[in-house]
């Protein structure tokens, strides 16, 4: 009797060691498979500034997509971080494994204080060949082969906001970022790229024409506030 609960208790154990080890290697399968997700086709990225609002406010968080081609007139892309300077061995690694056990939420690269090092959201507003000119942070556009300007929105597929004040009277347009300019023509693979706040941010008007190569991604979900979920 005692030899015949001693082999159950010893199969039980065996059965629950398997049950645990078939757990673990699950598990670990399934977080594989999310990170990999998240590293070549999608990540969440977190809005850690007001430079996108009203409709990207501050603490928003959307889902990026790597897998795109060419970037459309109202696209929200992402950035690539300003911080590619030299690493050395150990930061690579603790880089890699830092990610992967975060699902890419945590990057030890950015730097939170330094302007630049985390990822920027900003809207596509200028394509190649445009002619473009902004009034009163209003952006004015002639697409190729056009003959007349017409309105950030006219052209636009999807609507979206801005935040922007109307200058007084006397306001001085050299100080801060200008809600005025004259047209330029926008070159092949030059992209005129826009914050929706017009009046706090960094984007084109201070940096020029950025490349296809500079984008990390396009915005194909907004996920948080769950209230404000939306498609891309």
């Amino acid at each position: 009797m005692n030899r015949q609960l001693f082999e159950y208790s010893y199969e039980l154990k065996k059965q629950n060691k398997r049950k645990v080890i078939s757990l673990i290697v699950y598990l670990i399968l399934i977080y594989f498979i999310l990170n990999c997700i998240f590293m070549f086709l999608i990540f969440p990225v977190k809005q850690s500034s007001n430079s996108m609002t009203p409709d990207f406010p501050e603490g928003s968080i959307s889902f990026i997509t790597k897998l795109y081609s060419v970037p459309k007139r109202g696209d929200i892309v992402v950035l690539k971080s300003n911080n590619n300077k030299e690493r050395r061995f150990y930061e690579i690694i603790w880089h890699n494994i830092s990610s992967f056990f975060t699902a890419q939420q945590y990057d030890s690269y950015v730097d939170n204080n330094s302007p630049g090092t985390n990822y920027q959201l900003r809207r596509v507003v200028g394509l190649p060949g445009d002619e473009i000119y902004m009034q009163d942070y209003v952006l004015y556009i002639k697409p190729a082969d056009e003959k007349h300007f017409l309105t950030e929105f006219e052209l636009a597929e999807k609507p979206y906001n801005l935040t922007f004040l109307t200058p007084p009277a006397q306001w001085n347009g050299s100080v801060g970022v200008k809600g005025s300019f004259d047209p330029i023509v926008l070159g092949q693979n030059e992209y005129y790229v826009l914050g929706d706040n017009r009046i706090s941010v960094s984007d084109s008007r201070l940096w020029g024409t950025i490349s296809k190569q500079e984008m990390t991604g396009r915005v194909i979900l907004r996920y948080f506030p769950i209230k404000s979920i939306k498609l891309y």
